[in-house]
């Protein structure tokens, strides 16, 4: 497959939603695209800004703030398996005001689903989900 050709599959699963520069590349490699051929797509499409990492993750916290649901750490692992690299995941996320959202998705949970357990399983659930819940957990 050449140039041309891999360009256009790759635009075209840009298409539908954005994407990683990982998920392009992995999607490149499943259909036996050459790498250097891979290398020079993706470096083309981050050229003119159908790929771009810092959008993806800026989009991605707007996308979880309005919709709570996911612990920081959830949001973190997701990001990663994405193919986010560690240094601009932190520093993203430090812009991002995982205090405030979390007690406010733990308060969320506390007076919904987890409203009629115990004490010790609502802890257990929200410890399992990922939440830093040694300094917001109001008893």
């Amino acid at each position: 497959m050449n140039f041309d050709e891999a360009k256009e599959k790759a635009v075209r699963y840009l298409v539908l939603q954005l994407r990683t520069e990982e998920e392009v590349k992995n999607k490149l490699k499943k259909i036996d695209v050459q790498e250097d051929i891979i290398i020079e797509v993706t470096e083309y499409l981050k050229s003119i800004g159908y790929i771009d990492d810092v959008k993806y993750i800026e989009a991605y916290l707007r996308q979880c703030i309005s919709i709570p649901k996911y612990s920081v750490y959830e949001i973190k692992m997701k990001l990663k398996q994405k193919g986010i690299s560690k240094s601009l995941l932190s520093e993203k996320l430090k812009e991002f005001d995982s205090y405030n959202y979390e007690k406010a998705l733990v308060n969320k949970l506390l007076n919904g689903k987890l409203k009629n357990m115990e004490s010790l399983k609502q802890k257990a659930y929200l410890y399992r989900r990922g939440f830093n819940i040694s300094n917001m957990y109001d008893e």
